[in-house]
């Protein structure tokens, strides 16, 4: 053979050889979306799943749960929505996401819920798990016991929040039995699960779930949850012509990808009625939840990536497709205002569409009194965003316009303490609280 031509192969080959290396290596770089289940809310049917029996952590998923005990509690006439929950030192304790609520600060299950629904308040999420289960401890055995009745085979409680345990463990075939559970057995609150903020005096927090609930069509619900372990997982609901269908999704590497995923995996299923009841449905997984420090493997994708990926220009794909970050995409369209500056707005109207609904959080409080009465009471006294774990900005309150004096109700497996006339900064100020200086703990959202 000719030398020249040889030396020409062995290059040739050589370049085949690194592009498939790097091909692989691209295609490896991330988890991609890890698991979802898609199903009918209506018949039980699950039209679409991937991976729906491997187990992963729940992480803020937990809090449906939570929240279905305490509904339940109701609907049996064992509490009322107006019943008074009272934060223990227990609950200030717990990392963010929370309001950090003085020990002693009572609230009514009605807002105490929303705050767990909507802001995934970790601290509030305790002391709801103390005040209907008695303690914290009979709370778990109550969620774990609901879990078998409910068929949820592949999950373990330890928490009422979510927050970073590895034996607490689900799949999204379980997340799905939870959701269809929530949506049917309780229609009286589905608007629990529904608002896309709370607003706390001058503030408003918003619900992780926001953006998808705005921009979806028929969209009601559900829950995001997030620990480094998990990802960024959901479980959402839409409703349209009557018919209702729920999503799971887990693992996914951002909020914006959990949104547009769900959304997608939400949009799919309206075309969709063929499917195995999810109560009949069998299968097997990976035992193994994923390996510490997941959200470090599954890099994040940047907005073009997501525009190319979800956007207008690639038209229909299947789940799959959604799901593969390596998958072959168009080029979409393209997301700068300069070298430096993303549109955001094209971004969200690219891959979620534009805003059906208008932002509208629902006002919370603490005590009972009336909104008005309380509002005035606390003055300057209202609570800023909980800072993400790892910032190191300090929160510094405004002068508060006076004192606030509640009278405090004994609360079942609460502290006694009573909350008292207080700064604000002793208030809200515990570790991860909303006047709190930042710390350095994991949150769930």
């Amino acid at each position: 053979m000719n030398f020249s031509v040889y030396w020409i192969a062995q290059k040739l080959r050589f370049f085949a050889v690194f592009a498939i290396a790097l091909a692989s290596v691209l295609t490896n770089a991330r988890a991609d979306v890890a698991a979802w289940l898609l199903m009918d809310a209506d018949n039980g049917r699950v039209l679409e799943q991937n991976g729906a029996f491997d187990r992963w952590y729940p992480a803020s998923l937990t809090k449906m749960m939570t929240a279905y005990i305490a509904f339940k509690s109701i609907s049996q006439g064992e509490m009322a929505m107006s019943d008074m929950v009272m934060v223990s030192q227990n609950a200030l304790n717990q990392p963010p996401s929370k309001m950090g609520f003085k020990v002693g600060t009572t609230i009514t299950l009605d807002n105490a819920l929303k705050m767990i629904l909507v802001k995934s308040a970790n601290d509030i999420a305790v002391a709801v798990a103390e005040r209907v289960g008695g303690t914290e401890e009979d709370f778990i055995n109550e969620m774990n016991a609901t879990a078998r009745r409910l068929g949820m085979s592949h999950t373990s409680f330890v928490n009422p929040h979510g927050l970073p345990d590895n034996r607490q463990v689900s799949s999204a075939r379980d997340m799905a039995l939870l959701a269809s559970a929530l949506w049917n057995q309780f229609p009286q609150y589905r608007s629990y699960m529904s608002h896309p903020g709370i607003r706390f005096g001058r503030r408003t927090f918003r619900s992780g779930n926001r953006d998808f609930l705005l921009r979806t069509d028929g969209a009601n619900g559900l829950k995001t949850g997030y620990i480094c372990n998990s990802g960024f997982n959901v479980a959402t609901s839409a409703t349209r012509n009557g018919r209702t269908v729920i999503a799971v999704v887990l693992g996914a590497a951002s909020s914006l990808e959990r949104s547009a995923f769900a959304k997608k995996l939400i949009d799919s299923g309206f075309k969709k009625t063929a499917g195995t009841k999810i109560t009949a449905f069998r299968g097997s997984g990976n035992i193994n939840p994923p390996k510490d420090h997941y959200c470090k493997r599954n890099a994040k994708p940047t907005a073009q990536q997501l525009v190319d990926r979800f956007g207008t220009k690639r038209g229909s794909a299947s789940m799959m497709a959604y799901a593969d970050a390596a998958s072959p995409s168009p080029r979409g369209k393209s997301i700068r205002l300069s070298k430096k500056k993303v549109n955001w707005g094209l971004v969200y109207e690219e891959i979620l569409g534009p805003q059906l609904k208008s932002y509208a959080p629902v006002t919370v409080r603490i005590g009972n009194e009336h909104p008005v009465v309380a509002l005035k009471k606390l003055g300057n006294a209202v609570p800023l965003p909980t800072p993400k774990p790892g910032a190191q900005k300090s929160l510094e309150p405004a002068p508060i316009g006076g004192i606030q004096q509640l009278n405090v109700p004994v609360g079942k497996g609460a502290s006694l303490q009573p909350l008292k006339s207080t700064p604000k900064r002793d208030l809200f100020g515990s570790p991860g609280g909303l006047y709190a200086n930042t710390s350095a703990f994991g949150k769930t959202q």
